[in-house]
């Protein structure tokens, strides 16, 4: 007869009918190791915090914040988002006590609505043996013991995880799981929610935060009830993502804080070597790992060095399909276009819902970001430029230079030039001094202070020519310059600019800007008399 703790009985006496039952004890001598035990202190669902995948439990398990694989679905369902392709990952780890724990899941990138993957994580324990156990009415003697077979010991978990950028830089996660659990004829089940966060502060470092078990019910043969877990995680990656450190800490509720240590070292493109402590708090497993890639393929092993031996886990990872980013960005970039097409005819507001499906398609993208924010602020002056008309025209274009953003200057000059055109538009004006402020211009545009037919241009012209009377020669360049970068053949302004440089006594350039002006209007005698007095 085999004997084991977890051993179930049943009682029958001779002057009873037929009494029998099940007396299941815990059956400790399945855990993976003891620091499992002192992570969740006996609670249920204490396999969910052994950990899962080759890759992760070689680094010590210190992988909330370094997961970036499809057993994220398992570790931080937020790092889902750090996939870019299909993936699919199986492990086995042979504990001891026959024992096994195995965990298969599949992780799906989508274009737009962020990863989700589906993921199976079993312990399974077989062989315990049922006895039956046959006493005198008053219990106090065996008359018989007989063999019932043997029991397995089996706990599951189904679960859902989906992960989405909702920044640039933060990225948010979400698990729906069940957990059954089985033991004998005797069998429970819970479902439960975690949730986390992953901020990626720059390309080297990245944090994460998440709880497990923010929320849990329970159905079945048990009173029990899923530990409430807080998790920190952190990740440092060096030399171009060839060294990575992970490091996190976990508590659960009513039972010691734990932490993990771990590193991973890629010694060429295709192996890494891995290494790892848990401890709780002192340290309880020390952690050993190999990876190897092949094309597609990943394969991993872990070994595991504990209190009661050791652990060997071996991992397979099969990535497929094309890079889901490129084919994002492709789809984003057409939405993109179709705004800009909107931009053309003068329809902002469809322009604004076209960037704002992109947006929501790519909430991660910096620049979108700033087009719409660009497009809101100037909605609030001009809701819209239709119209084939030159100052629509010059409205469209001076907004799309402003949204897009690479040239500021540009939007500056065509919203002036619009502006010149229409000197009475107010909504026009406050657009373009709000462009103005932005780019960082020290004297934005003001209404003319002349008579009411001045323009922009015969403004700045104004100004100009004061500048000359009042010896403020830099001031009259300047003033030039504005009406140049609107009408770069303007006549007036070309004499005056080179006026200023022939008084500040700069004669060299003074004569290529009136050479331009006698390009320009072969008939300007003016200019050709400052042209022979310095020639």
């Amino acid at each position: 007869m085999r004997f084991s703790p977890a051993a179930g009985f049943s009682i029958s006496g001779k002057a009873r009918k037929g009494l029998f039952f099940a007396l299941l004890l815990p059956a400790f001598s399945a855990l993976p190791s003891p620091l499992l035990f002192a992570q969740s202190g006996g609670q249920p669902g204490q396999f969910m915090s052994y950990g899962a995948g080759a890759r992760g439990l070689g680094m010590g398990g210190a992988f909330f914040a370094v997961a970036d694989d499809a057993s994220a679905s398992y570790w931080n369902p937020a790092a889902l988002t750090l996939l870019e392709r299909k993936e699919f990952s199986a492990m086995q780890a042979s504990m001891f006590a026959d024992t096994t724990l195995n965990f298969f899941t599949y992780a799906h990138p989508t274009t737009s609505r962020g990863t989700w993957a589906v993921s199976l994580t079993q312990l399974k324990s077989v062989g315990f043996e049922k006895l039956s156990i046959t006493a005198n009415p008053a219990g106090d003697e065996i008359l018989d013991i007989k063999s019932q077979g043997t029991f397995d010991s089996v706990e599951r978990a189904l679960a859902f995880s989906w992960g989405r950028d909702v920044s640039e830089k933060l990225a948010f996660g979400i698990m729906l799981k069940n957990i059954s659990r089985t033991l004998d004829d005797s069998s429970d089940s819970f479902n439960a929610i975690d949730v986390s966060m992953l901020q990626k502060f720059s390309k080297t470092y990245r944090a994460a935060i998440g709880v497990q078990n923010v929320f849990s019910m329970s159905s079945g043969d048990t009173e029990d009830k899923l530990p409430l877990t807080l998790k920190l995680g952190q990740a440092l990656s060096l030399f171009k993502g060839n060294l990575m450190f992970g490091f996190d800490i976990l508590k659960p509720q009513n039972s010691a804080t734990n932490w993990r240590f771990g590193g991973e070292y890629w010694l060429m493109y295709w192996a890494a070597l891995r290494f790892g402590v848990m401890g709780a708090p002192g340290i309880q497993e020390a952690d050993f790992g190999l990876g190897i890639k092949y094309k597609d393929l990943g394969f991993d092993v872990a070994q595991g060095v504990h209190a009661l031996g050791t652990t060997t886990r071996f991992s397979v990872t099969m990535r497929m399909g094309q890079s889901n980013k490129g084919k994002h960005d492709r789809e984003v970039r057409e939405i993109v276009r179709q705004a800009l097409q909107y931009f053309k005819s003068g329809y902002f507001n469809r322009a604004m819902e076209k960037l704002r499906s992109a947006m929501d398609a790519d909430p991660g993208n910096s620049q979108i970001r700033r087009m719409v924010t660009r497009l809101q602020s100037a909605m609030s002056y001009v809701p819209d430029a239709i119209g084939g008309e030159e100052v629509p025209t010059l409205t469209r274009r001076g907004i799309i230079a402003y949204v897009d953003g690479s040239d500021l200057r540009t939007s500056v000059n065509v919203l002036r030039h619009a502006f010149n055109k229409e000197p009475k538009n107010d909504n026009l004006l406050s657009l373009l001094n709000m462009v103005e402020k932005e780019t960082g211009v020290s004297e934005p545009t003001r209404k003319s202070e002349g008579p009411e037919i001045f323009t922009y241009i015969d403004q700045r012209t104004y100004d100009a020519r004061q500048a000359i009377y009042d010896g403020k020669y830099d001031l009259a360049m300047k003033r030039a310059q504005d009406i140049l970068d609107l009408e770069p053949s303007n006549e007036t302004a070309l004499e005056i600019m080179g006026s200023a440089f022939y008084l500040m006594n700069q004669k060299d350039k003074a004569r290529v800007i009136w050479e331009k002006v006698a390009e320009i209007n072969p008939g300007n005698t003016m200019v050709k008399t400052f042209l022979k007095q310095i020639r």
